[in-house]
């Protein structure tokens, strides 16, 4: 998917939403000149906001990798399906436990 795909598909769904500028700008935290300038083909929106839009427009953004989801040479019919495995966000491994020693060493 292209920028422009992408805004094209952010519009249709404020669209089908019924939502106003307004609204996704109260619902995503952004001022109503940044929804406009970023649901505009000119608009090239930081990544905190297009989360935010994406959000507040009840999508979900996903990769995958190119070109997945296309159809095979071999096999026209054939699809593959995104499934979701584990967390979506990579998270720091938890710190070591915290242990004391109460014994006292003798001098």
């Amino acid at each position: 998917m292209n920028r422009r795909e992408l805004i094209n598909t952010l519009v249709a769904r404020r669209d089908a939403s019924g939502l106003s500028t307004a609204e996704i700008a109260l619902r995503s935290g952004l001022t109503e000149r940044s929804v406009r300038n970023a649901l505009s083909l000119q608009g090239n929106p930081q990544m905190s906001s297009l989360l935010a839009l994406v959000d507040a427009l009840g999508l979900e953004l996903q990769l995958a990798p190119k070109g997945f989801g296309e159809t095979t040479g071999t096999d026209p019919g054939y699809r593959p399906v995104a499934t979701r495995v584990g967390h979506a966000v990579a998270q720091a491994p938890a710190p070591p436990p915290y242990t004391t020693n109460n014994k006292r060493r003798s001098p």
